[in-house]
């Protein structure tokens, strides 16, 4: 089995699909896209995935769930349709789909059944990461965000490499006072295109996930939710300072001392 984030996706609605491709990716999942059942099945078997999406025909739709059952029951599988009544959810999850989503379920949505697939399926050596994941919380010394920002270091050493958004999150938490932040902050960077509702929708998911992503690395951290207001690091963390390159004379001033230079006998 490969990365817990990998999502193998079976469908063939380019726009639609790049639209939720591109939300679950900026979440820190991997996203594979088979437009036909043939070649969905050629990349799964090739390559398996732990989380799979079912965005077809329901005939399409059970044919794969039951063939993906039979070969692991471990993938999670969550089926996006227009379901026309509850005897078709019915029959869906009989097949062996985990969950069934609306035709126009939109990214944010997906990724919380994704991640509620995640949950209910711990890994063998879940245990042992969560014993050293407490070892974690128990080193002394501070965190440190170092490479700009993009690699987050714990006490004990371990790294955790950022996606842009966690490390935003994170360096806005490491740069506020007290280590701590609204939810409507963050709702105000909004993207363009994106209202403040949906960023905060996307901020929760996105916290849920890294939690869950520095788990996987045996690290717990210590980012807590203030009860409606918004996030605090509560530990000591450091943004380290990136490596200065060091300054460029303007052409100007170069041309000036090699004029120099050439002068003098």
């Amino acid at each position: 089995m490969n990365n817990l984030l990998d999502v193998l996706l079976l469908g063939n609605n380019e726009d639609r699909h790049a639209r939720l491709a591109d939300t679950l990716s900026r979440l820190g999942f991997s996203i594979r896209v088979s437009p036909d059942l043939p070649s969905f099945y050629e990349n799964y078997f090739r390559q398996p995935s732990p989380l799979v999406v079912l965005n077809a025909p329901l005939p399409d739709i059970h044919n794969a769930a039951v063939r993906l059952r039979a070969s692991d029951r471990g993938v999670g599988i969550v089926a996006v349709a227009a379901f026309p009544d509850s005897d078709s959810r019915v029959r869906t999850l009989l097949c062996g789909a985990d969950a069934c989503l609306a035709a126009d379920v939109d990214g944010l949505e997906l990724a919380a059944a994704l991640q509620a697939l995640l949950r209910r399926g711990a890994s063998p050596d879940a245990g042992e990461a969560a014993a050293e994941a407490k070892d974690e919380g128990q080193a002394a010394g501070p965190w440190r965000l170092a490479n700009k920002g993009w690699t987050l270091v714990a006490p004990s050493g371990h790294e955790l490499g950022l996606t842009t958004g966690e490390r935003d999150f994170l360096c806005r938490l490491a740069r506020a006072p007290d280590r701590k932040v609204s939810r409507d902050a963050f709702g105000e960077h909004a993207e363009d295109g994106d209202a403040p509702g949906t960023r905060l929708r996307f901020l929760d998911v996105m916290v849920s996930r890294l939690r869950r992503k520095a788990a996987a690395h045996a690290m717990m951290l210590p980012i807590r939710a203030v009860h409606g207001w918004g996030y605090m690091f509560a530990a000591d963390i450091v943004l380290m300072p990136g490596r200065r390159k060091p300054p460029t004379k303007p052409a100007r001033t170069r041309k000036k001392d090699r004029r120099r230079s050439v002068a003098r006998p």
